[in-house]
């Protein structure tokens, strides 16, 4: 047992060894907790940026799709729309003809 030297010593240095741990230990979780707490208000304005974004990138995604579906039906109306101003143009040239071939009378 004379390894050890003052075996009585033993615990008192055991606890001091101990108390310091611990102290360090509190310091180093305080520390920890700080920094962690510091960071975390900037890492929670980037994710909360990045949401907003991907969430504004899927809405615009959303209304291209809608407006590529209705692009399509939008042509088709145009088409129609340009098919009746023609209709209506020759009907207005053979009234016009029909007027000149029956000399100024009506049918």
């Amino acid at each position: 047992m004379r390894l050890l030297g003052n075996v009585s010593a033993l615990p008192a240095d055991l606890t001091s060894m101990m108390i310091r741990r611990l102290a360090w230990l509190v310091v180093l979780s305080f520390s920890f907790a700080f920094i962690v707490t510091a960071a975390a208000g900037p890492v929670v304005s980037v994710v909360a940026c990045a949401g907003v974004l991907v969430y504004a990138l899927a809405v615009t995604r959303g209304d291209a799709a809608r407006q590529a579906e209705a692009a399509p039906a939008a042509a088709a109306e145009a088409k129609a729309a340009a098919a009746e101003a023609v209709i209506a143009e020759a009907e207005a040239v053979i009234a016009v003809a029909r007027l000149r071939l029956l000399g100024g009378t009506g049918s």
